[in-house]
């Protein structure tokens, strides 16, 4: 033992030098760095009274709160007592080292490890045989003064919001005087009007988060005088929007922390909501309360399929992650095999794509494609089909528009239905109100209030929808400026931006990839089946005249080799009677490519096939490279609802 139980005198472990640990720590970067040397100066004076041979001293010095169980101080510190080389830790107080029960348990350590601890102001002393009773008061005391303190500053900012206090940061658009108190001795900066309405504008239009972002930096809009950033970003833009304060709503206590007990870290965590506190502040409102709920649930319906971990258990490492700053046609486009979504970065290749099922072994289609050329050809696919309409005539224009009127007849019964529903609905929200004022917490009206809160949003949804489409029926536009529109559309459309995700998701609503190859060949390539909505090229979303105006290509993904696309014109020259060399010499072709597109041919009229590519149904053994299907994590697990297909999973 380093020291005598009876005499309670320091000896050296090794006989030579009193091996001493001194810790010290301070909570948070406001407190005086000064202070940690006043600690090992305390400590030091210890030692010095208890012990005046020779020692060697350590001293660990950190900045962090007590309640953290991981600081690197304090694994560092029982790193070393377990070494044994320890006589002696001296710290002014336990919370020095860490608070709660995790300090009395680095006592035993010392105590197990022969080293004695002295914890100076709370008379603290593993020599002495009493000094568990000590060290479990002076953990008790540490962890019940935090909470107290906590209790009455928590106690003092509810108090002095609900009196209109607690002025303290602002997003954009607010003026906060030097040495104000309250909310009203701040004020709207009448230059953030005109953009906040255009904020909100572009977010009923269907513009992300991002690209309003976007939008505000090609402005030069700052973000405030407390933001910590230059510049806009779709998180932060989000956060000044879903601020109530906007529609004249000041809040607090959204979030409350919760503590992990296993780290001592604190996570914040939605509060409760008998302890969240509103104030109606009306000099600060930007945007009418009406229209600010009605967006905001808009915005709720549309970003809640991108959120994180709503999809546990599937293979698409994408899923839950918001598609808007993804290059068309990442995430949109499927596999035709199993349903699951492609994603870029096939193979290490940033510009080829694949399917995520195949990737997670979910799927054998692993081949990959180049989603660039995928998207540019079906870019071209639209183009084309425009370009090359030909039963677009009056007669369907006045059939279409007949439809639509015919549709948008029933319009107002609907916005009638949705009027008394709503007012029904005030009605419930207006009595649970009082009935949550009389009755105090109650967690039954609490839900029944947030749901009819809910359906009054949606509600409201819904007519906004409706009157949006007043006087969106119209008679179709000719085809002369289909095709203008079109033009005007790819001419200036960049594929590799979010807008082309949003331009190219609503022309071309539907992308399946389905794995081909060639006769005789082990390569596989892709075919693309899209849907085109020719419609959505004037803004008509009618889902009538979407279905009339809907068409249904094949497009190739793949630049076919030498010798298939100069087949027909060999086969012609075969035909008129020219050899081999002469029309290799002819189309500037090898001999043997001219070798290969006669084989090919003969491949074809012996399968009585007009196409030279074959679609795969199932894997077979000789797809080179792609062979998913052998390795023993394999199993055929195709998207939820998705018609299963043809497979084979390794015995």
């Amino acid at each position: 033992m380093g020291f005598s139980s009876v005499e309670n005198q320091l000896r050296p472990r090794n006989g030579r030098q009193l091996q001493v640990l001194i810790m010290a720590r301070i909570s948070t970067v406001h407190q005086d760095a000064r202070s940690l040397d006043d600690q090992v100066a305390l400590c030091r004076r210890r030692v010095e009274e208890l012990y005046t041979g020779p020692s060697v001293v350590t001293a660990i010095t950190g900045q962090g709160s007590g309640e953290y169980l991981d600081r690197k101080e304090l694994i560092e510190a029982e790193a070393m007592v377990e070494t044994r080389t320890l006589d002696l830790v001296v710290v002014e107080d336990l919370g020095r080292i860490c608070r709660r029960n995790r300090a009395v348990d680095f006592c035993e350590a010392c105590e197990d490890a022969g080293t004695r601890l002295i914890a100076i102001n709370d008379h603290i002393d593993t020599a002495d045989d009493n000094w568990r009773m000590s060290a479990f008061f002076a953990s008790f005391k540490h962890e019940s003064s935090n909470k107290d303190t906590s209790r009455r500053i928590r106690r003092s900012l509810r108090n002095r919001f609900t009196q209109g206090g607690v002025c303290t940061t602002f997003p954009y658009g607010y003026i906060k005087p030097p040495g104000a108190k309250s909310d009203a001795d701040v004020r709207k900066d009448p230059a953030a009007e005109r953009i906040y309405d255009e904020v909100f504008r572009r977010l009923e239009n269907g513009q992300s988060y991002w690209e309003v972002a976007d939008w505000l930096n090609a402005e030069l809009v700052p973000l405030g005088r407390w933001a910590r950033a230059n510049s806009w970003n779709g998180r932060r833009l989000a956060q000044v929007v879903l601020n109530p304060i906007l529609k004249g709503v000041r809040r607090r206590n959204e979030k409350i922390s919760k503590r992990t007990n296993k780290t001592g870290r604190y996570r914040s965590i939605a509060a409760p909501v008998e302890e969240r506190l509103y104030r109606h502040v009306p000099h600060l409102q930007f945007i009418e309360p009406d229209r600010y709920d009605r967006v905001i649930a808009l915005l709720k319906v549309i970003n809640a399929r991108w959120a994180r971990g709503k999809s546990p258990g599937t293979p698409d490492t994408r899923v839950g992650v918001a598609r808007t700053r993804t290059r068309w046609p990442g995430q949109h486009a499927m596999c035709g095999v199993c349903g699951w979504r492609l994603f870029w970065g096939a193979h290490g290749q940033d510009t080829h794509m694949m399917c995520s099922g195949a990737f997670n072994y979910r799927c054998w289609n692993a081949a990959s494609g180049d989603g660039i050329l995928l998207a540019q050809r079906c870019a071209d696919a639209v183009l084309r089909i425009v370009e090359s309409m030909d039963d677009y005539d009056e007669a369907l224009r006045e059939r279409v528009a007949t439809m639509a009127r015919t549709t948008q007849a029933g319009r107002q019964t609907e916005l009638d239905r949705i009027a008394r529903e709503s007012a029904r609905l005030v009605r419930e929200i207006t009595n649970l109100t009082n009935a949550f004022a009389e009755s105090g917490s109650s967690k039954a009206l609490q839900d029944r209030l947030a749901a009819a809160e809910a359906q009054h949003a949606n509600l409201a949804e819904e007519r906004h929808q409706l009157e949006a489409r007043t006087d969106q029926v119209a008679d179709l536009p000719s085809l002369d400026d289909l095709r203008t529109a079109a033009r005007r559309v790819f001419d200036r459309l960049d594929l590799q931006s979010p807008d082309a995700w949003r331009t190219l998701s609503t022309l071309v609503p539907r992308v399946t990839i389905y794995p081909y190859r060639l006769l005789g060949g082990r390569m596989v390539v892709w075919r693309a089946e899209i849907d085109i909505h020719v419609s959505a090229l004037h803004g008509v979303v009618h889902p009538d005249v979407e279905q009339v105006l809907r068409r249904r290509v094949m497009i190739d993904v793949y630049d076919p080799p030498q010798f298939e696309a100069y087949r027909p014109e060999v086969i012609a020259r075969r035909a008129a009677g020219q050899r081999e060399w002469e029309i290799a010499e002819a189309l500037g072709l090898t001999i043997t490519a001219v070798q290969h597109a006669a084989s090919l041919h003969r491949m074809m009229l012996a399968a009585g096939r007009t196409d030279p590519y074959v679609r795969l149904e199932a894997p077979t053994e000789d797809l080179g490279r792609v062979r998913r299907h052998r390795h023993q994590r394999f199993r055929f697990e195709p998207h939820p609802g998705y018609p299963a297909r043809p497979q084979t999973e390794v015995e």
